[in-house]
């Protein structure tokens, strides 16, 4: 296993609400890794998108396919 760390830039919609959005965010994350740690670093509003750009940096939890490997059969 190794950490590695990104910078996302996310559509925030109005779909999702306030008290969604850690789980939008999570679900979005897991798309790379496994999260360990995050934050929002900015959220820009544009008012003629009706859409809020938020920006992350996370480190994630990477598993090379030899951990993947062993990690299947324990479960």
């Amino acid at each position: 296993m190794k950490l590695e760390f990104i910078e996302l830039e996310l559509d925030w919609t109005s779909e999702v609400s306030v008290f969604n959005l850690k789980k939008y965010i999570l679900s979005k994350l897991i798309e790379y890794g496994e999260p360990l740690r995050w934050a929002i670093t900015s959220v820009t509003t544009y008012s003629e998108k009706k859409v809020q750009k938020i920006s992350i940096e996370a480190v994630l939890i990477m598993k090379n396919e030899k951990d993947f490997f062993f990690n299947t059969n324990l479960n």
